[in-house]
């Protein structure tokens, strides 16, 4: 078992494992709200109690606050799938060999900086093939000099800032909260489960890894 105190080597490991990581919804849609939910400011300001409804502007400490959910969009729980490409099946953490197997990932059971509750469907371990040249993507991929995008085949397509996944951070945590190594993903929108997004790309300084008639983008290593 590896411990929570671990978690910072744990994530710098992968990265320098990982040849390609993407991601698409399935069946739901990212939807942004805010609200004004547990931030009355309970204070005394120039001997005034707060909250008050004679002003409500200093009763709060801030206007909003930004959640996102997922909805879906055919009845059925939310569900994302990813693709992660390693180099290797296998990484050292503390001087030990630790394997890359279905099981690990069938363990997780919360995602993201607030810890989001979520289950995993399905893990499949599939073989790969390295490609370079025009491909068609249904997968998250970044937006870099050595991708050029051609076209949309089916739209919606939007950015998302995220860590560079690639990248060799000493501290994952510290550079997530500091904005290092910071890159511009393009994020496929699901508007019709029937028809996701795709996109046609033309890689040059990246790689394709195609399993079937799943693409995605990633480096090589």
């Amino acid at each position: 078992e590896i411990g929570e105190s671990k978690a910072r080597e744990l994530m710098a490991k992968l990265s320098e494992n990982l040849c390609a990581i993407g991601f698409k919804a399935l069946n739901c849609v990212p939807l942004k709200y805010s609200d004004i939910n547990r931030i009355l400011a309970v204070k005394i300001t120039a001997g005034t109690l707060y909250p008050t409804p004679e002003d409500l502007g200093r009763s709060f400490d801030s206007p909003a606050r930004g959640k996102t959910i997922l909805s879906s969009l055919d009845e059925k729980a939310p569900t994302i799938r990813w693709f992660l490409v390693f180099k290797e099946l296998k990484i050292m953490l503390n001087g030990k060999e630790v394997e890359i197997f279905e099981d690990i990932f069938w363990r997780i059971h919360r995602i993201g900086s607030k810890e989001s509750r979520v289950s995993a469907v399905n893990v499949e371990k599939v073989d790969v093939q390295a490609k370079k040249g025009v491909v068609q993507t249904t997968y998250s991929f970044p937006v870099d000099f050595g991708i050029k995008e051609l076209r949309w085949i089916n739209p919606k397509w939007d950015f998302e800032v995220y860590m560079n996944p690639f990248a060799q951070h000493k501290d994952p945590i510290s550079s997530y909260l500091s904005g290092k190594n910071a890159i511009p993903f393009r994020v496929p929108i699901v508007v019709n489960p029937k028809t996701l997004p795709e996109y046609r790309l033309e890689v040059e300084n990246y790689v394709a890894y195609t399993s079937g008639e799943e693409t995605v983008i990633g480096c090589q290593k």
